[in-house]
């Protein structure tokens, strides 16, 4: 009976004292720490210097019951004393380990074992730094040196073909590798022979998971159609419905082989219809709208994979000299213009007479460029640049490249198409079409600086010889760039007078100037009566028209299309403005907002989507500079009649004081027939502080507005010149003022003594 039952005794005694450390190790962390910090009763007698082990501090004393001493055990016991909240033991563990020095070979198990993740979580606690950050930057480096060893790669991948075991961990490894493994698989399916050997690479790629999307996705720029046949076997696998756009073209294009044609069919059937079997329901039609809402996603500010600590993503490629697949550190929104550049121009593979998707493909390729270019610059010009393509497709196709770009939000998009449309343009492209503005009268009227300002280049540019809808918006945006200090005006609407007055001192004291309303209507009129409203902000519970109505006539008037529009709630999300927002990218929501700082972090990024980056101080000084030669230019002849100069004659006055812009300024400020304007020019020809030149020209061109205007001075004004003249010593600006007093008509009285009191000189 005994000698039948002694297994069993042995085996259980054997499974109890391995379930022992277990069993005390759950009982220490369960027992809360409290309870665990508390001092054990002292005996009634203590031999002096003796301490008990129980006496340790509890973020001290280890709950293992043996220390670890191998690499990966001591990684262990890191992650579970941080888990544990055992910072001191945590540290001293990972400062064991850091000590020992681990091989890549110990690195990389660990990071097989925890995944990455874990060594980015424990850099970030600041009680285990700096030891963390090491240990992370070491894991990387080992990573990197794995990704990179060929001879290694190679050795599993051959490994793929032994036993189920060894396959299954040459895959385990290689999945460890992610990306970057991926070039070197893609290479290896290039230079197989055999089918069996090309699908176990496939079937490996496919194992790799979502991951490796990006570089199998750069695959499909090759011009090896088995390549490309099996990048779309792969991601039919592991991509998902966002992938699909970078597969439709290659199921549609009848210049591709009829085996790639199909594998993309059966990849898109099967991502976006649940099954390849429904590969023959896809079509044309469906493929070309793809891939424009693809590109035109990326134009309005989609599509942007998130950024690392450096500002850069990762870029995938496909090197056609070395037939294989590279990255690069690329900027955030030229990776996303890329895509959608390429996504475009498939699109206009497929309908190349389609005038809508050659508009989107200029608008990608010159915001790709304007973006890639310093804003002191001009595009660049010549042979393949996008700004001699974009002269080539004409007018109208740069046209609509505007329109487009306005109505995505894009206003770098919108900025390029400008600076080509300043050679394109005619006055004809001023007048309204349809009832609302042209899209370079509109322009006028966008929320960012320097599309409005190169907007008025470019219908000054043009010569009106009439006026148009829109005019009076040139002389103001030219004026505010003599001064652009001015800030923003946002219109506020909402029914309850104490919340919208709140949250316009919120506005106020975020760059912009509040205008209070308390009706949508009431709101729609101040938004399309102004001219420098950048903003609307309406509770989503406005009145007199309600939110739906509202925004369907800001949208409607071509004076307001393009005013980006925030609505304003108290729940975290309202469905019925999410859908307006998934199909208008000047509409945002945030949840009302308490602070100041509140505020800012809802609208920052809102209008930071919509607008450049700010205007530095040089591009500053470039536009005053303009703006005065603009103005200037406005003065001459008819074009006054076109263009009212007087709302820049206060802004023409202070450049006056700017050396750079003074002579500019008097010749515009020459041209306002008013009397403010005349008494300005007076001013300046009697300023001592100024330049002679610049006194000189204000003198002159006083004395010709006098007589084009009449005397419009005041008689203090008057015998403040005559002062001004008779202590005067510089000779010409003595002879300008001269010029003033002569057409004053004076008296014969005065005449006279003017005459007595010449010198007069000895003969020769």
């Amino acid at each position: 009976m005994f000698s039948d039952h002694q297994p069993w005794t042995s085996r259980a005694g054997r499974n109890i004292a391995r379930a022992v450390p277990l069993l005390l190790l759950a009982i220490w962390t369960w027992v809360p720490e409290s309870v665990l910090a508390q001092p054990a009763a002292q005996p009634a007698a203590q031999v002096p210097g003796d301490q008990a082990a129980g006496d340790q501090p509890a973020d001290q004393a280890s709950p293992l019951l043996i220390e670890p001493t191998t690499a990966g055990a001591l990684f262990d016991a890191v992650v579970l004393m941080t888990d544990l909240g055992r910072p001191n033991l945590a540290n001293g563990y990972l400062q064991k380990l850091l000590e020992s020095n681990p091989d890549d070979a110990a690195l990389l198990s660990m990071r097989d074992k925890h995944g990455p993740a874990v060594f980015l979580r424990l850099s970030n606690l600041v009680s285990l730094q700096p030891g963390s950050a090491t240990l992370l930057g070491r894991m990387n480096a080992a990573f990197g040196r794995f990704a990179g060893d060929k001879t290694r790669i190679d050795r599993l991948i051959g490994e793929l073909e032994g036993a189920p075991s060894v396959r299954d961990a040459a895959i385990l490894q290689l999945r460890s590798g992610g990306v970057l493994v991926v070039p070197r698989l893609v290479e290896q399916i290039g230079d197989v022979k055999d089918d069996m050997t090309r699908e176990l690479l496939i079937y490996t790629l496919t194992m790799l998971g979502a991951e490796v999307i990006p570089p199998v996705l750069a695959v499909l720029e090759s011009e090896d159609a088995n390549l490309r046949t099996a990048a779309l076997e792969v991601l039919g696998r592991i991509g998902t419905k966002d992938t699909a756009v970078h597969l439709w073209f290659f199921s549609v294009d009848a210049a591709q082989p009829p085996g790639v044609r199909v594998s993309a069919a059966e990849a898109v059937a099967r991502l976006t219809l649940g099954d390849a079997r429904h590969a023959s329901a896809l079509g044309r039609t469906m493929a070309l709208r793809s891939m424009e809402q693809g590109a035109r996603l990326r134009l309005a500010g989609g599509g942007r994979e998130p950024a690392g600590t450096n500002g850069k993503v990762t870029a995938w490629y496909f090197d056609k000299t070395a037939a294989g697949i590279r990255s690069t550190a690329a900027d955030p929104t030229d990776a996303a213009l890329h895509v959608g550049s390429r996504l475009a121009q498939q699109a206009l593979a497929i309908s190349p007479e389609n005038r809508r998707l050659q508009a989107l493909v200029v608008s990608l390729f010159l915001a790709r460029e304007r973006t890639r270019t310093p804003w002191t610059q001009a595009l660049p010009r010549g042979r393949g640049t996008a700004y001699d393509a974009a002269l080539l497709t004409g007018r109208d196709v740069v046209m609509q490249s505007l329109s487009d770009s306005l109505g995505s939000g894009n206003a770098t998009a919108a900025v390029a198409a400008l600076e080509v449309l300043r050679n394109l343009a005619s006055r004809h492209d001023l007048q309204s079409r349809g009832g609302g503005l042209s899209p370079l009268a509109g322009a006028l009227n966008y929320p960012d600086p320097r599309v409005q300002f190169t907007a008025a280049m470019a219908v000054v540019e043009t010569d009106p010889r009439r006026s148009f809808r829109g005019a009076s918006r040139v002389v103001e945006i030219l004026s505010r760039a003599l001064n652009s200090t001015d800030r923003r005006r946002a219109v506020v609407a909402g029914p309850k007078p104490e919340r919208v007055n709140a949250l316009a001192g919120l506005v106020d004291q975020n760059g912009f100037q509040a205008v209070i309303v308390s009706s949508g209507r009431d709101a729609f009129k101040e938004a399309a009566g102004r001219g420098d409203v950048q903003l609307v902000i309406l509770d989503a519970n406005v009145i007199r028209w309600g939110l739906t109505q509202t925004m369907a006539n800001l949208r409607a008037d071509s004076r307001t299309a393009w005013v980006p529009v925030l609505v304003v709630g108290d729940p975290m999300r309202i469905a019925s403005v999410e859908r307006m927002i998934s199909t208008d990218p000047l509409l945002g929501y945030m949840q009302r907002p308490a602070t100041v700082k509140g505020f800012g972090v809802q609208v920052g990024p809102f209008l930071a989507k919509l607008t450049s980056e700010p205007l530095s101080a040089a591009e500053r000084g470039e536009r005053a500079r303009a703006a005065v030669d603009l103005l200037g230019y406005l003065a001459e002849g008819q074009r006054v009649t076109v263009f009212d100069l007087r709302p820049a004659e206060g802004n023409l006055h202070a450049a006056i004081q700017v050396p750079q812009l003074a002579g500019g300024a008097v010749y515009a400020l020459a041209a306002i027939g008013t009397t403010s304007s005349q008494d300005r020019l007076a001013t300046t020809a009697m300023q001592p502080d100024l330049s002679s030149p610049v006194r000189e020209r204000a003198a002159a061109h006083l004395a010709f507005h006098m007589q084009k205007h009449g005397v419009l001075l005041t008689k203090t004004r008057i015998a403040r010149l005559r002062v001004v003249h008779g202590e005067e010593n510089e000779p010409g600006v003595k002879s300008s003022l001269a010029v003033v007093l002569g057409v004053l008509n004076p008296s014969a009285a005065r005449v006279g003594q003017q005459l007595r009191s010449l010198s007069l000189p000895t003969p020769k």
